[in-house]
């Protein structure tokens, strides 16, 4: 039976075999072209923290984009990053967006603008596909386009799909190769918990009251949290715990 598509075993295969990431790159562009999309990007292991020891990025957002991005810290608000850390299954980046219509608090205008401020640098309509394996601690890809609209994008979603894990089985042995090994510390369950619901901005006081200890113990985990991680103070904690996936979203 033929294909359906523009992708075929023998393209795919040949991404893992890609000697260096221009050679991925210039892959993965041959595959993506005929589909439509304007625009890829692969991560592996972003910096939620700004010391973490290794990522890999290549793709062919604009790189005005990337700039602004990371200027404005969205890193800290992307609705992407938290969904790729704590699942399995693709985001529809207006699915985000629809989330957030009726919330009125500060985070939530702040994602707006982030995908309002996308599109005008040609990231109107995209997706993100969360990417999980041995070795490493978690990545993702994301394809969008300024042509084509949410619903054609999700009509080639399968595809891309596939696509992503081929991509990602060929990129995270070049940060493998190079990266140096992580000494993950080992937290309590009561300081995964602290750290998990300081994650959704609860105070001392309100942990506590969740976990039924007073604020004291809770601050005292809190402060052990922080020294094992190696870091100053609490969202530093919560951003590193993440990016290890020591703690996840409650609500993820």
């Amino acid at each position: 039976m033929p294909s359906r598509t523009p992708l075929d075993l023998k393209s795919l295969r040949a991404l893992v075999d890609a000697p260096d990431t221009e050679a991925l790159s210039a892959g993965i562009q041959r595959l993506v072209d005929p589909l439509g999309v304007d625009y890829w990007f692969y991560a592996l292991d972003l910096p939620v923290v700004k010391d973490q020891p290794s990522e890999l990025r290549i793709g062919t957002y604009p790189e005005s984009w990337v700039r602004h991005y990371f200027e404005r810290e969205y890193i800290q608000i992307d609705p992407v990053i938290s969904h790729c850390q704590d699942h399995a299954v693709p985001l529809i980046w207006q699915d985000a967006v629809d989330r957030t219509r009726r919330l009125l608090d500060p985070t939530a205008q702040r994602v707006r603008q982030m995908f309002g401020e996308a599109s005008e640098f040609g990231l109107c309509a995209g997706l993100s596909i969360p990417l999980h394996g041995p070795g490493v601690s978690w990545g993702l890809m994301s394809y969008a386009s300024n042509q084509l609209r949410s619903r054609q994008l999700q009509r080639i979603l399968p595809d891309l799909h596939v696509l992503a894990h081929y991509v990602h089985e060929a990129a995270r042995r070049f940060l493998l190769d190079r990266a140096a090994p992580v000494d993950v510390p080992t937290l309590t369950h009561r300081e995964r918990e602290c750290l998990t619901w300081a994650a959704e901005g609860k105070t001392s006081w309100e942990i506590g009251q969740m976990l039924k200890i007073s604020e004291r113990t809770a601050i005292f985990h809190l402060q052990n949290a922080i020294h094992k991680l190696g870091v100053s103070g609490r969202q530093a904690a919560v951003a590193r715990a993440i990016s290890y996936g020591l703690i996840v979203s409650p609500r993820g």
